[in-house]
């Protein structure tokens, strides 16, 4: 299956990057819960306008509005608690 994240470029040197697919579209309303009090970026890439969330320097969330898909980068070393408190932070909207 495509993705709409092309030319997948880490934030920091070595990060993984893992892709979830959900049951529906991300909307901004997603984005506003995932942000919080964290830093919002955003990007303009031919897919439409990325949301990119930093989480505490260990997960970095990418949305694109209208997608079934976000893509997450994370530091390999601290995958565990990463991808725990993604799929947690994951679980408050789908």
């Amino acid at each position: 299956m495509p993705t709409p994240y092309a030319d997948p470029i880490p934030p920091y040197p070595h990060w993984q990057q893992m892709l979830y697919h959900l049951p529906r579209q991300v909307t901004e309303e997603d984005v506003a819960t995932f942000v919080q009090n964290q830093d919002l970026y955003r990007r303009e890439t031919d897919a439409g306008e990325v949301r990119i969330i930093h989480k505490f320097g260990i997960v970095e969330i990418n949305c694109l509005i209208g997608e079934r898909t976000i893509e997450v980068w994370f530091a390999p070393e601290k995958s565990a608690v990463a991808l725990e408190y993604f799929d947690a932070l994951l679980s408050t909207r789908f």
